[in-house]
């Protein structure tokens, strides 16, 4: 296959082609996994993660989920120097997390692209999905959870030594990332996904703020405004 020519599911009828997928040996691996699911009786297959999204560098892991008749084992395998996994579920399991609603199954399920559906099953869950994500309102719960370790780190910083109040700068960042994604009623992403979430808030102090938090001497001073910012929103 020439560089860049898109990697079709041979056999496969019905499925799309793998042109979204931007590096070729992912294209490759891909179309081989799911005519490999398919031959085996799989009866839904979707793709997450950065190579669902785009976004994946060229070492980035497949990241697979397969539905069977019967529940399957996680697996993880090295296939030409990339790791793939492969998650297996039911349909009804599938159905079952995405009525449980928790804003990460949402997400996943809304990012993530259905490659084989013959009965049409993951394209009924995927769009409830993406309806219930479309109604996500962060919970008041993890709103004051949220509120006390931001008024707490705020207080704690409040007297410490330049070293201390460093280290509570560096251990507050992912709270601080999960209350601007509350602030956006935006479910907090995975630890790989949070870094493209973040900018694209449509909430979000002005200025180069993330900038400010990551590099510099003004990292403290920077946790506090946003600290603060975040704080009268929540």
């Amino acid at each position: 296959m020439a560089p860049g020519a898109p990697a079709r599911l041979r056999g496969v009828s019905g499925d799309p082609d793998l042109s979204f997928v931007v590096h070729e040996l992912h294209r490759t691996l891909l179309a081989d996994e799911v005519e490999r699911a398919v031959a085996a009786g799989v009866s839904g297959l979707r793709l997450g993660g950065s190579v669902a999204r785009g976004t994946a560098r060229p070492t980035s892991d497949l990241d697979l989920w397969l539905y069977w008749p019967g529940a399957q084992p996680f697996e993880a395998q090295e296939r030409g120097g990339l790791l793939v996994e492969r998650h297996g579920h039911t349909l009804n399991r599938a159905w079952q997390e995405v009525e449980e609603g928790t804003g990460l199954t949402l997400l996943g399920w809304a990012e993530s692209r259905v490659l084989h559906d013959p009965g049409g099953d993951l394209a009924r869950i995927q769009a409830e999905a993406r309806h219930l994500l479309a109604a996500y309102r962060t919970p008041e719960a993890e709103r004051r959870r949220l509120r006390h370790w931001l008024t707490s780190t705020l207080g704690k910083l409040e007297g410490a030594g330049s070293d201390q109040a460093t280290f509570l700068t560096r251990t507050t960042l992912w709270t601080l990332a999960e209350a601007l994604c509350a602030v956006n009623d935006h479910p907090p992403p995975a630890v790989t996904r949070m870094w493209e979430v973040l900018p694209e808030l449509p909430q979000q102090p002005e200025g180069d703020w993330l900038g400010r938090l990551l590099s510099g001497p003004d990292e403290v001073r920077a946790l506090r405004e946003l600290a603060g910012w975040t704080l009268a929103r929540l």
